[in-house]
């Protein structure tokens, strides 16, 4: 695994990237428009953003697949449920005396220590190495935007990994901002999410949707008027269903986000919302 400070020179084709990247911020073309100009500079299958702490679950902020199905909230949900209790890879990042500092790593799927990390999250998705940008905050947790390359990709090579370095900063504030846009209110408007194209998710669905992409229409519907601070009986009255339907619907969404009550989501929302002010 290596471990370096950013010492960014960036070159054309970079530039070009950068302006690229800051044209689909708060877009709803974002994720593909970006990998797509990524991968003229380096291979990328897949990217996520996930903020992990010392002593409680870590949270997902963002994913997405880039020309292959997306399996990037499964894997984190796999991610969330035990293997980052033995996720090492963030330790040096951690320890850094100088809060705010952003550290670059590169690392191959041999390179984790433990097997169940390496077989779920790696060797089951055809995923070979990482490479990441990542930031201790001032509350001694690590954020961290990872790019992921596959099998069918050659390995990164030093001119990969310098451009990557050279767009590191940029790439690592773009999905900071992105993730914020798309999670704020427009100013006088609290229904429409601010510079985000029609038909996007408000603020609660946005996170159910990062925080689990295969949750069906009606789970989701459920889950967010939870968030919302409705009762069963509330939301069964809103969404025309019965109480029992709405319990269903609950207990399958919950079944697919690994947690059993209430307050498991209320936790992890707040989680989301305190990231989510640290980025803005």
């Amino acid at each position: 695994m290596r471990n370096w400070e950013i010492a960014p020179a960036a070159g054309p084709e970079v530039q070009q990237s950068i302006l690229a990247l800051l044209a689909q911020v708060g877009q709803s073309t974002f994720s593909d428009a970006v990998l797509g100009q990524l991968n003229q500079l380096f291979p990328v299958g897949s990217w996520n953003v996930y903020r992990t702490w010392a002593d409680r679950p870590p949270v997902l902020l963002f994913s997405r697949s880039f020309q292959r199905p997306d399996v990037t909230q499964r894997c984190f949900q796999a991610y969330r449920n035990g293997i980052y209790l033995n996720d090492r890879s963030f330790d040096s990042v951690r320890s850094c005396r100088q809060r705010g500092k952003l550290v670059l790593q590169h690392l191959r799927a041999d390179e984790f220590k433990n097997p169940e990390h390496r077989e779920i999250i790696y060797t089951r998705n055809r995923v070979c190495e990482r490479l990441s940008v990542t930031r201790n905050e001032h509350d001694g947790s690590v954020t961290s935007l990872n790019l992921y390359g596959h099998e069918d990709h050659t390995s990164y090579t030093d001119r990969h990994i310098g451009r990557f370095e050279a767009l590191a900063p940029a790439l690592f504030i773009g999905i900071e901002r992105h993730i914020t846009l798309c999670s704020e209110p427009a100013p006088g408007n609290s229904s429409i999410p601010c510079a985000v194209a029609p038909g996007a998710a408000p603020p609660a669905r946005f996170f159910l949707e990062n925080l689990n992409a295969g949750l069906p229409a009606r789970e989701l519907d459920v889950c967010e008027r939870l968030l919302q601070g409705m009762t069963y009986d509330g939301i069964a009255a809103d969404m025309q269903l019965s109480r029992p339907t709405v319990v269903t619907y609950r207990n399958r969404a919950f079944a697919r986000l690994g947690i059993n009550f209430k307050n498991q989501l209320f936790a992890m929302h707040a989680d989301y919302q305190r990231q989510r002010n640290v980025a803005g």
